[in-house]
């Protein structure tokens, strides 16, 4: 709190010399002088969350069945600050997460924006790299309790750095003008974890376990941008030479449509339908060396084709660089009440080796990962029973890992069914109770998830040459959800 205080003394400052207005809403704090040229906004959401979690999994000695919970908790305390100083076009966003996943208070968009004209806009500072609509879409204006399993696998966090962006009308429609917006950036591109991991498990000689059952369900880390902490300034394999390119493109034909997950104020006319479809790309480099990880054993471990360890640099600049691209495709659509949204997600990665490590003719290595591709699809719909009122929805997502040969650690043995996650399918549904629209509303949702875990096993306990299996694993979860904004 004595963060947001701060904030605001020091942009109140800019503010004395004129006539300032305060007003106390039904949602948050303004504050703007006469002439319009100060504003801040403040506002807070708080999601409040009870969790019935139900795992069923096979494997040796019945798995993980019985690594099932019951949890109250708050999901996110979120602190928005928002407006303008000097003139409308000098805008600034900073977004203070007090609570939720990950560590106790976190910075997550913290911007500065300079748009004196709608077709060009600069912005500086942390914000959400332009990937899906899913993850841009704040995570108070959605009409199920969270993101689908596919957003969770591939979203690409937040980013440090600078961003051109801008919003062209193309035509006049019958009930809105037709919109192209673009944003093209280029950030730090900080990889979310050391060997690309999403929460694969090892193998034991009880079948495949789960050894981390938050990072297998929401699929943390992998070969992707993650920048939200406050990383040293110095090098490390964090902080580099090698940065991220990313953007999106989206077109709104029939007028723009609003930043959110369902129909919410829909206009109550027949003939007033929208969509928009929407292209994002971005590409970074990252140098791995996955140290304590199976990219270790399999780049450096005893393993290697030479016969010899390769020792890593004395620089700390890794010898193996990973090239990612990450490709969406999203459409949404909206009708008096009724939303459908789907979204398309693909992920390459190419593996080179660098400096001694490529004399160790590494290519030639069957049982290394050279790249991989991976998959996502989500296909959700919502529809008003009550107009702004009632909601019921419903969900399928999925994401499909590549499969790659690897070797176990200590042993060399090879396996054939390896892979940097468990593929997912999610089943569910649910329905919200919008008490005053977001700013006051309730939800239940129920969702099944279905996940084949990596590390295929033979039916006679083989790891490679032969029919291979793999454990699967289940997850009931019923979520009911309070949201308020003041």
């Amino acid at each position: 709190m004595r963060v947001c205080l701060l904030a605001f003394m020091l942009l109140c400052a800019g503010a004395c010399a004129a006539q300032v207005e305060t007003q106390l809403g039904k949602t948050g704090l303004r504050v703007a002088t006469e002439d319009g040229a100060f504003e801040f906004n403040m506002t807070t959401a708080v999601q409040f969350r009870f969790t019935y979690h139900d795992v069923r999994a096979e494997g040796g000695n019945g798995g993980q069945n019985g690594a099932d919970f019951n949890n109250f908790r708050n999901v996110g305390v979120r602190s928005f600050l928002t407006g303008h100083l000097f003139a409308p076009e000098f805008q600034y966003r900073v977004w203070l997460a007090w609570g939720g996943p990950g560590p106790g208070f976190r910075i997550e968009d913290c911007f500065f924006r300079w748009a004196p004209i709608a077709l060009f806009n600069i912005t500086v500072g942390q914000e959400r790299v332009p990937a899906s609509w899913e993850y841009l879409v704040d995570h108070e204006r959605t009409g199920l309790s969270d993101r689908a399993v596919a957003d969770e696998a591939f979203s690409q966090g937040w980013g440090k750095g600078v961003s051109i962006s801008g919003r062209a009308e193309l035509w006049e429609g019958a009930f809105d003008a037709a919109l192209l917006t673009w944003q093209v950036g280029v950030y730090n591109g900080v990889l979310a974890s050391a060997d690309g991991s999403q929460g694969r498990g090892m193998i034991t000689n009880r079948g495949v376990q789960v050894t981390d059952q938050g990072r297998t369900e929401h699929f943390v880390g992998g070969f992707r941008n993650s920048d939200v902490n406050v990383n040293a300034e110095n090098f490390s394999q964090l902080v580099d030479g090698q940065m991220m390119v990313a953007a999106r493109v989206e077109f709104h034909p029939m007028g723009e449509v609003a930043r959110h997950m369902v129909d919410l104020g829909a206009l109550e006319d027949t003939a007033a339908w929208f969509f928009m479809v929407g292209l994002a790309a971005n590409w970074m480099s990252a140098r791995v060396n996955g140290a304590g990880t199976f990219l270790d054993n399999i780049y450096y471990g005893e393993a290697s084709p030479s016969g010899t360890p390769v020792p890593p640099p004395a620089s700390g600049r890794e010898r193996v660089d990973a090239s990612i691209v990450h490709l969406t495709a999203d459409g949404h659509f909206r009708w008096i009440g009724f939303s459908l949204n789907w979204a398309l997600h693909f992920r390459r990665i190419n593996f080179s080796s660098t400096g001694r490590l490529a004399e160790a003719n590494l290519a030639s290595d069957k049982a290394l990962v050279h790249g991989a591709e991976d998959y996502g699809v989500t296909v959700d719909a919502a529809y008003f029973i009550l107009r702004d009122v009632l909601m019921v929805g419903a969900r399928f997502s999925l994401v499909e890992f590549d499969d790659f040969k690897s070797r176990q650690p200590i042993t060399a043995a090879q396996v054939d069914g390896d892979a940097f996650g468990a593929d997912s399918y999610e089943y569910g549904g649910g329905v919200t109770w919008f008490i005053k629209g977001d700013n006051l509303k309730l939800s239940l949702d129920y969702r099944v998830v279905t996940q084949q875990l990596p590390h295929g096993r033979s039916r006679s306990g083989a790891l490679s040459a032969t029919e291979r299996i793999s454990d699967w694993r289940n997850m009931h979860e019923v979520r009911v959800q309070l949201q308020w904004i003041f």
